[in-house]
């Protein structure tokens, strides 16, 4: 036996485990268009955190408040896409528009953390900043309603509340059940709630064997005895009452599904950054295994006889709910949507707005999604980006690029500002800059993929930020003496050579941007999707990548 074999094999995940279960749950909450979510075990509210975020704008209006034109805009260059579509397509990521979010726990202290991370954001300060000052920075507007309840209680007690909820998350749970509660489990969730979606999230005990050789000696196994002594497994966790195979999990699903009326597909993620010696990847599959249960619906009656024969069961089980039996209410909190949200302004005021936030800030070209976060222009169109759209494809003194050497992503497009005086200019010349004038104020040295004055470059690191996500970078040099300086002291009208994809050839000198532009975010699928120094938005995948350093459990091995 090699002498390494009595140990533990070095097993990380990137991203980390429990982002890529969130990033699972997330993808099919947007794929679904999920509005409402009881979060079943919410612990901290990791999860709630992240669905509280308001999306950057609402769903497409209505045809009585924005009709489709019957013909292509003059002033487009796409001239056979249709007018003002829905803004998010197939090749973008949809946004979340989330209404009602309950969250559940036993644990009194993880709720009153949960509690504090759900609460609405205070009011964004009314700073002006003078003139050129981009408010992007200072945070998205809501435009709908959100509602969100935290309760303490366990699963085995029924909550009226949740009954017919549309979707429940119970992400890392089942497994932590005690073995006299999990027979409630299924016939609470999927019977008495009976929602439209049930997600599961649970470790793997076949991916365990992913931590030793396959001739290694039990011993090398380090975690957790099964507490139950019903096996003499070795768990991931010291609360894990259990730990299925994908196999036993697959099996538990199934039997759920039929007898609850549902079907189900079981998978798993999680895949280990380091290659296995012994090439287990396919016959180990994924860390985690996770089931998305949709019910069936068929004739009418289904839902009351689901809810009814799983009061029954919850019944016969006969369980202990404690004192208080029912959930309690810890905290409900409102979100107002801005006051503006679905009452635009008429659409020739909102391109004049569009139009003096370029003029103000000395921009022949600006992504039109920059253009959008800037408050008063989303608020002038009530939350509908299709009326920004629209009314730059109308307005003769813009105009909006919707193409570029085949990219047609919406997160593409591009404003130009027709007959702005462009001035080219030499990013980094000058000899005697100041570090305030070409970064933002709370960059930190060391950090971000942009080198300094001097070792210039706009190759960008896969792994970190880009240099614009919380500030906007503008480059500008001095063009004379006497000239009216614009935002950030840059003079004229910015110009920068757009980025192209891998494999793109470099545009013409006459393609021009402005820097923002040229700043882009990394999604989860490995692509860069260009966001500049904007806040996130339905084309940055960093939507299921909330950040949170999620410390409850270890990310190698649970």
């Amino acid at each position: 036996m090699d002498a390494n074999e009595d140990q533990e094999l070095k097993v990380t995940f990137y991203p980390e485990l429990f982002l890529q279960r969130r990033i699972w749950i997330l993808n099919v909450l947007r794929r679904e268009g999920i509005t409402q979510v009881l979060d079943a075990g919410c612990g901290e509210g990791e999860l709630l955190t992240v669905l509280c975020q308001p999306a950057p704008w609402l769903p497409a209006p209505p045809s009585s408040i924005l009709p489709l034109s019957p013909s292509p805009s003059p002033f487009s260059t796409s001239p056979e896409a249709p007018e003002s579509p829905t803004y998010n397509t197939t090749d973008d990521i949809p946004n979340l528009h989330i209404s009602l979010v309950h969250g559940l726990d036993i644990s009194a202290s993880d709720l009153a953390f949960a509690i504090e991370r759900t609460q609405p954001p205070p009011e964004p300060e009314d700073i002006t900043g003078g003139m050129g000052y981009r408010t992007y920075s200072t945070g998205v507007q809501r435009w709908e309603d959100l509602q969100v309840k935290i309760w303490k209680g366990g699963l085995e007690a029924v909550n009226e509340a949740f009954v017919g909820v549309e979707c429940i998350v119970s992400m890392e749970v089942i497994e932590h059940l005690q073995p006299h509660i999990l027979p409630a489990f299924a016939p609470m969730l999927l019977g008495v709630y009976h929602p439209l979606f049930l997600l599961i999230t649970t470790p793997s005990y076949t991916y365990n064997a992913r931590f030793t050789a396959p001739t290694a000696p039990p011993s090398a196994r380090k975690g957790f005895p099964d507490p139950t002594k019903r096996t003499d497994r070795i768990f991931r966790h010291s609360d894990h009452k259990f730990e299925w195979t994908h196999d036993e999990f697959l099996q538990w699903c199934n039997e759920a599904a039929e007898t609850w009326g549902y079907e189900v597909k079981v998978s798993s993620v999680g895949r280990a950054v380091e290659v296995d010696p012994w090439g287990r990847e396919d016959e180990l599959g994924g860390a985690t295994s996770v089931a998305e249960f949709r019910r069936i619906d068929g004739s009418g009656g289904e839902e009351r006889e689901r809810e009814h024969r799983g009061r029954a069961i919850i019944s016969s089980l006969k369980l202990d709910l404690g004192s208080p039996p029912n959930h309690a209410l810890l905290a409900t909190h409102t979100h107002p949507a801005h006051p503006s949200s679905q009452h635009p302004l008429p659409r020739p005021a909102i391109a004049q707005r569009a139009k003096s936030k370029m003029e103000e800030y000395r921009e022949a070209f600006m992504r039109m999604e920059e253009l959008w976060f800037e408050r008063d222009v989303s608020i002038a169109c009530g939350g509908w980006i299709e009326m920004l759209v629209r009314a730059i494809e109308e307005c003769p003194d813009l105009v909006l690029k919707k193409e570029d050497e085949g990219q047609t992503r919406r997160s593409n497009w591009v404003v130009e500002l027709v007959g702005a005086d462009i001035v080219s200019r030499d990013l980094w010349a000058g000899e005697n800059r100041s570090l305030d004038c070409v970064v933002p104020r709370d960059w930190t040295p060391g950090e971000g993929p942009h080198e300094l004055p001097g070792g210039s470059s706009d190759e960008f690191d896969d792994e970190g930020e880009s240099a614009g996500v919380d500030g906007d970078v503008s480059w500008g040099e001095s063009e004379g003496e006497g000239e009216e300086p614009g935002w950030g002291g840059q003079l004229g009208w910015s110009k920068f050579k757009l980025k192209r994809g891998e494999g793109e050839e470099e545009g013409e000198e006459g393609d021009v941007r402005d820097w923002g532009s040229v700043l882009g975010d990394w999604g989860s699928d490995g692509e860069q999707h260009s966001v500049g120094a904007i806040p996130l938005s339905a084309s940055s995948s960093t939507a299921g990548w909330d950040g949170d350093d999620d410390g409850s459990d270890s990310d190698t091995t649970s």
